[in-house]
């Protein structure tokens, strides 16, 4: 009895071990293919609406980046420009200012000065006025009638220096020079030796009368210079001319 119910044992045992190795071979073979399907590394990928929008945002953010480098650099050549036209009316504007400088008069005394007794290639006034030069214009006019001439000797000795001339003329430049009315030239010869002293008169022309008036003037040659003793005008607009 016992042997008979081991043999059953057995048998069913056997019976239980077929049928599960039968279960795991049609679990086996009705798997989905997909789960052992490889992916093909040289398949083409496929762009979606995703990659587009990423490329066109791309696109425009480089065309801003460029429009902005465009107006940062035509800003800057514009304030070089406007930089390099400033420091050009900076250099304009110097050269008005030094060019108007030199039309300043500029007048003082060399030992006891023009007014005094002293010899006068040792003591005179030096008068640099461009504006007394023949070429300057008479319109306006001014006059050689102020304290500059109007001493207690009746005059002073002047030396004329600078861009304006360092003698009177000698011959006349006509109406309307040296920036009064009645230009003064010298009518008479410069003394030729060092030391010598020359009377004559500097002549005013008129329109049409030539030495409507004068003044009674003298003149020293002091070796590489001369120095004139000059009284006030009593006519005015009349200056003493230089060139």
């Amino acid at each position: 009895m016992n042997e008979v119910s081991i043999e059953l044992n057995s048998l069913y045992f056997n019976i239980g071990a077929e049928h599960q190795q039968s279960d795991e071979t049609i679990t086996s073979s009705t798997s989905c293919p997909e789960e052992s399907r490889q992916i093909d590394p040289s398949s083409k990928t496929i762009s979606t609406p995703s990659d587009k929008y990423i490329r066109s945002k791309s696109l425009a953010l480089n065309v801003i980046a460029l429009l902005i480098t465009v107006i940062i650099v035509l800003i800057i050549i514009k304030f070089t420009v406007l930089d390099s036209h400033s420091t050009t009316n900076d250099n304009n504007t110097s050269k008005t200012s030094l060019y108007s400088s030199t039309t300043i008069s500029t007048i003082y005394d060399v030992g006891q000065g023009g007014a005094s007794s002293d010899p006068p290639c040792s003591s005179y006034t030096v008068v640099n006025d461009p504006l007394r030069n023949i070429a300057t214009s008479g319109i306006g006019g001014s006059c050689d009638d102020g304290p500059l001439f109007n001493t207690s000797i009746g005059g002073r000795s002047i030396r004329f220096m600078g861009t304006g001339g360092t003698i009177i003329p000698l011959t006349s430049p006509g109406i309307y020079h040296c920036g009064a009315f009645l230009a003064g030239w010298f009518n008479g010869t410069l003394p030729s030796t060092i030391g010598t002293v020359v009377r004559a008169n500097v002549c005013f022309d008129g329109p049409k009368i030539p030495c409507v008036f004068s003044s009674s003037v003298s003149v020293v040659n002091c070796s590489n210079f001369y120095v004139y003793f000059l009284p006030p005008l009593t006519t005015c607009n009349a200056r003493y001319c230089t060139i």
